[in-house]
């Protein structure tokens, strides 16, 4: 008998139905067996929460499995007209009267592992009492866990305090869950962006194993059956105990990434190891033996809680980035569960702060990752500055590289003009004069003895007045196009068809009447080695040359051989890149331009530069000039 005339609800809150409950072991009563004369004799008193486990009755020890009935009788307080009882966390199966009426169960209550379905559940039971006087029948079965009985006290109230802290610890539940969700997305989106970050995989990883276990969980009060089905009751049991284990590697991981060679490879393997006995054991072993071994992994737990204490504590002795934060949140995590095991025991009696700890845990482990991150953004940021200045000197270093390249180019195109134009004025002059002279000589002495020396030294005076005129235009020819501020294309399509005997044709197409583009004369040079080229190496019997000037776009140099290619030609002995082709893509680098030498799909070599040009006069029409140098 619980006497709570003398309780108010109001200023003590719940009463708390905890103490000595009459014992019948081994049968399933209901209230009919108590209201006959003879009602059954207990097996004796359990006091409650507790198990009847170790339990003596009839001079034998009763082990956790079997079946009984409780009962307890109370004298209310006089306002107690409407009332709440809450039964909460109790694994096995049970149903309750109050009064002779059926109030609520969980599960199937069975005398055997068979025709028993435990559930664990959080109920709320309305009672309704008559009276001052009210009874409590209890059956309860259990034959699936290590210890039978009632770990958690029942509790009574008015409506009204027992809902509320319910709805308080959905409330906080959602909160945590929301907290989780939303740390795990981010840190599994860093993840995504650098794959190098496994830290930032690995605590996602927690994160998600913390939020399937706090839903699925009595911390939660079983938040998650609000919005989806429950669980089969067998599946209830052990998914929220699957990710209570999977934390534990997880979070091993975690630690071990951001301070490698701190943690012993072994205890990741003891990590594991603890998983990997839980799923063997699910599919063999009997649910009770499995329920030892999750008690015995929650004891286990505690030992890594305290090995990851020890070893943060030498990080943070070392002075490693985020140690200090990691030390604060294990320490706390590691009281939390230190608490709720002791509080699970009945050792002692405070509530359950397994959430707040994972809070605290959570929270700090992303200051720690935030710090981390926050060095390596400023270590970033100072890299990059440091290369932005070495950049900008490089590029203005490239720049004057460019320019005095550019003015060694062009003090060499003067210096070529110079010479030709002394060869032209000078050497070629006179031995334009000495050719005449000999000519006279050479009809003065006709008959004479001398006139085949005379003969030979004229041939020989015409051949070097050639090639000197040949030399003085092939520097910088007299004669150039006056459109262009280069040397003109023209005049070297022709020399080289009527020193080669090859049919070179040219096409122009210019987009500005007077062109002003300081990038011909470099195109010229480009055009006459691979013209000389084709001329040499490609057996060509035909070369076309395309000078196309848009209104936008640059310009664009192109010479088309049908030879035999590039690599037919290495075949036969020439070189695949000689220094003309150097000469060549140092030309096209100077003035910023994009050559390209490919072998054409039907035969020969096409030799492509694109060049820039800022410098568009008024539009003209096209003009395309197609010489026959192969006169």
């Amino acid at each position: 008998m619980l006497d709570l005339r003398r309780f108010d609800p109001a200023t003590m809150g719940p009463a708390r139905l905890d103490g000595a409950w009459e014992f019948y072991w081994n049968r399933l009563l209901t209230p009919q067996d108590f209201a006959e004369g003879t009602a059954p004799s207990p097996s004796g008193l359990l006091s409650l929460p507790g198990t009847w486990k170790g339990m003596r009755v009839n001079d034998a020890e009763l082990g956790g499995t079997g079946q009984a009935t409780l009962r307890l009788r109370l004298r209310l307080w006089p306002e107690a007209r409407e009332l709440t009882l809450r039964l909460f966390d109790i694994p096995m199966a049970y149903r309750l009267w109050a009064n002779g009426q059926f109030v609520t169960g969980s599960g199937t209550v069975g005398t055997d592992a068979d025709s028993e379905t435990p559930l664990r559940s959080l109920v709320l039971a309305s009672i309704t009492p008559k009276g001052e006087n009210l009874e409590l029948v209890l059956q309860i079965s259990n034959h699936h866990f290590r210890a039978g009985g009632v770990p958690e006290g029942l509790r009574l109230a008015p409506p009204g305090p027992l809902e509320a802290e319910r709805d308080r610890t959905w409330t906080f539940s959602y909160f945590f869950a929301g907290c989780l969700l939303v740390t795990l997305l981010y840190h599994l989106f860093l993840f995504h962006l650098d794959r190098k970050q496994v830290s930032a995989g690995y605590f996602s990883g927690f994160c998600l194993c913390m939020l399937c276990y706090c839903m699925t969980s009595n911390t939660s009060f079983w938040a998650i059956n609000r919005f989806l089905p429950a669980l089969p009751p067998h599946w209830s049991e052990y998914v929220p105990l699957f990710f209570y284990l999977a934390c534990a590697p997880m979070l091993f991981r975690f630690y071990d990434t951001l301070f490698p060679k701190v943690f012993h490879p072994a205890v990741r393997y003891l990590v594991d190891l603890r998983l990997a006995v839980f799923f063997l054991l699910l599919p063999t072993a009997p649910d009770h033996r499995v329920s030892q071994y999750i008690a015995f992994s929650i004891f286990v737990g505690l030992g890594y809680g305290v090995y990851y204490v020890l070893r943060l504590f030498a990080c943070a002795r070392r002075g490693m980035s985020g140690a200090g934060l990691l030390l604060l949140g294990s320490g706390v995590h590691l009281l939390a569960c230190l608490n709720d095991g002791l509080s699970h025991a009945k050792l002692i009696n405070t509530p359950y702060l397994i959430k707040f700890g994972m809070l605290f845990l959570v929270v700090t482990q992303s200051l720690a990752l935030a710090k981390r991150f926050t060095h390596a953004f400023t270590s970033v940021e100072r890299l990059s500055e440091e290369l932005e200045r070495k950049n900008q000197s490089l590029m203005a270093e490239m720049e004057e590289r460019n320019r005095l390249e550019q003015e060694v180019i062009n003090i060499s195109e003067d210096e070529r003009r110079r010479i030709s134009h002394e060869l032209h004025d000078g050497l070629c002059q006179k031995l334009t004069g000495a050719r005449l002279r000999a000519s006279i000589l050479n009809k003065r002495l006709a008959g004479t003895d001398n006139a085949t020396t005379m003969a030979s030294l004229a041939a020989l005076l015409d051949a070097s007045t050639d090639d000197a005129y040949r030399t003085s235009r092939g520097l910088w020819p007299v004669e150039h196009d006056p459109a262009t501020p280069g040397p003109s294309l023209d005049d070297l399509a022709r020399r080289i068809a009527k020193d080669t005997g090859i049919n070179v044709r040219l096409e122009m197409r210019r987009h500005c009447g007077q062109c002003t583009n300081p990038n011909m004369r470099t195109l010229y040079r480009i055009a006459q080695e691979a013209l000389t080229n084709a001329a040499k190496h490609a057996q060509a019997r035909t070369i076309r040359v395309q000078l196309f000037c848009p209104a936008q776009g640059g310009v664009t140099l192109t010479v088309r051989d049908d030879g035999i290619g590039r690599k037919a030609s290495a075949r036969q002995g020439a070189r695949m890149g000689g220094l003309g082709l150097g000469i060549m893509a140092h030309r096209a680098d100077v003035i910023h331009a994009k050559l390209t030498i490919e072998d054409a799909p039907r035969g020969g070599t096409v030799v492509t530069c694109a060049a820039p040009c800022d410098k568009h006069a008024s539009p003209t029409s096209t003009r395309i000039i197609r010489p026959d140098a192969s006169r």
